[in-house]
């Protein structure tokens, strides 16, 4: 049997407590405030298909909130697919807000602080599934809420209206213990997500495919720091060490190596560049990165057979002069690098 609770013959002055345990006995918990300073009026209308709890909120203006309060006190968690019917508001989770408005729906997870927000009267369905019963990821939960679905054509449009059959006429189909109410549901919601499903994984593959790229970027935008380091590098991209490793198995280099070989290369272009002529060896290779002068002279020597200092000469850059600020940068206009001389 449907449950439905209206505010009708409430004292006003009870209105955010009532409608508090209106919610909190159909959907979720959640606290309340007007939005417009009149007095809270609606109704809720609710029932239960097996473990999928439908209904329809009807309301004057306001902001529901769930907070980490009332989280931690829920026994089950939720997630909840929102579908204005009048009206429009505002879905918030995470850091992010959609704009919902008729034709549109939105999920947000009830295990999180989320928010709705009504500027004006308003019809809404909600769809409460059990969180683990959904057929989707974890990842895929958390990317999609607060996230508006257009509804208004294609395959989400189709499954969209499908659901609001389902809620307007749920309780013509008979014992719902049974489950098949929620796995239709389900199959529904999972058409209702495909085209931003769809999207998202396109951008991952896209993202995927550009991983590579952004971490050299990565690297040689930090070169200067000499803590840099694998570890850091996939700390910074949010992916393990072993597979930052096995994103580089096609380069024959390992990510050291990588790292090593772009400090020496800028230590060699700048060498060879008039620009920083004023520039100390010790000073250039600090700021690529390396430590100890004596290990970079080894390591310049062994990737380019000669030293720092002879490359430099064969390149027409004079040394520093004395008393010159060998941290300053050199003033005047990019120059073309000299071809090395023979000899």
């Amino acid at each position: 049997m449907p449950v439905v609770v209206s505010f009708e013959g409430t004292d006003a002055r009870d209105g955010a407590e009532f409608w508090y345990e209106a919610c909190t006995g159909t959907f979720v918990g959640v606290e309340v405030d007007a939005t417009s300073g009149e007095p809270l009026e609606g109704s809720v209308r609710a029932h239960d298909l097996g473990e999928l709890v439908v209904g329809e909120i009807d309301a004057s203006p306001q902001r529901m909130i769930r907070t980490p309060r009332l989280i931690d006190r829920a026994d089950q968690q939720y997630l909840l697919l929102t579908m204005p019917g009048r009206g429009s508001g505002c879905v918030a989770q995470a850091g992010r807000r959609a704009l919902v408005r008729p034709g549109d729906a939105a999920l947000v997870e009830s295990h999180r602080p989320f928010e709705l927000g009504f500027d004006e009267a308003f019809d809404l369905w909600v769809f409460a599934f059990p969180r683990d019963l959904v057929r989707l990821g974890e990842r895929d939960r958390a990317r999609l809420s607060a996230r508006r679905v257009d509804l208004r054509s294609g395959l989400a449009g189709v499954a969209g209206r499908a659901l609001l059959d389902l809620a307007r006429h749920g309780e013509q189909l008979g014992d719902p213990s049974d489950g098949g109410a929620l796995a239709l549901a389900n199959d529904l919601l999972t058409t209702l997500l495909h085209v931003p499903l769809a999207e998202d994984r396109r951008l991952a593959d896209a993202l995927h495919r550009t991983l590579p790229l952004r971490i050299r970027d990565h690297v040689n935008q930090r070169l200067a720091d000499p803590a840099l380091s694998p570890a850091r590098v996939a700390a910074a991209f949010g992916i393990s060490v072993r597979y930052l490793h096995k994103l580089f198995e096609g380069e024959d280099v390992t990510v050291a190596h990588y790292i090593r070989e772009r400090r020496l290369e800028r230590c060699r272009l700048r060498l060879l560049d008039p620009r920083y002529s004023h520039q100390s060896i010790a000073t250039l290779a600090f700021e690529a990165g390396f430590g100890d002068l004596s290990g970079f002279n080894r390591a310049f020597r062994a990737r380019y057979g000669l030293s720092p200092r002879t490359l430099r000469r064969r390149g027409g850059v004079p040394a520093p002069r004395r008393g010159r600020d060998l941290g300053a940068p050199a003033p005047g206009p990019t120059a073309l690098l000299p071809a090395p001389r023979s000899g």
